[in-house]
């Protein structure tokens, strides 16, 4: 495994796991895994001017819908800096979400909805994540899956870049799946 992806799971893995004050039930650990995941996406994912992450001085991670990522909102707290705040935020305003999230999180409760919520989305800045079943097939950018019992992503390029944002050739390294074309 190259460097890099190991030092990308590893600050994936330690944000969540290793701090003391995250030891909590098994089941919310995978979510504290996908937050861990999403705060370095931040890291991975290039802005255009008016949203560039060097230009900010709080992040909103957005969620849509029920979810147990809610939970996590430590990890992005212990991940803020006197520089960049990131917050965790429930936002059900579709027209609002443009305008201050950087990163939507799309809970399985909104599976109904996709289509309306990615046309909604369409060419605004904004990294649409979430872990439903073939979320990167039907037009979201990145999604978790798990393989082998391991949390995974897909990367789906092309609604990236359509969005105004580039994604990092790292990033895509570690992907389970690239849809480019």
């Amino acid at each position: 495994m190259p460097k890099y992806k190991r030092k990308f799971a590893a600050w994936a893995v330690c944000i969540a796991l290793c701090n003391p004050q995250y030891a909590q039930a098994d089941d919310n650990k995978e979510y504290l895994v996908k937050a861990a995941f999403i705060y370095n996406f931040i890291k991975f994912i290039e802005w255009p001017a008016e949203k560039a992450i060097a230009q900010q001085s709080k992040i909103d991670i957005c969620t849509l819908g029920e979810t147990p990522l809610s939970n996590a909102s430590k990890v992005f707290a212990a991940a803020s800096t006197p520089q960049l705040a990131l917050s965790l935020v429930q936002d059900n305003n579709l027209h609002s979400i443009p305008q201050h999230c950087h990163v939507l999180f799309i809970s399985e409760s909104q599976s109904d909805r996709l289509p309306s919520i990615l046309e909604a989305m369409k060419g605004h800045p904004v990294l649409l994540v979430s872990d439903m079943d073939g979320f990167t097939q039907a037009g979201g950018m990145i999604g978790f899956v798990i393989d082998d019992n391991k949390i995974k992503i897909d990367v789906n390029k092309r609604e990236i870049t359509s969005a105004g944002m580039r994604v990092d050739a790292q990033l895509l390294e570690i992907a389970h799946e690239v849809i480019d074309k």
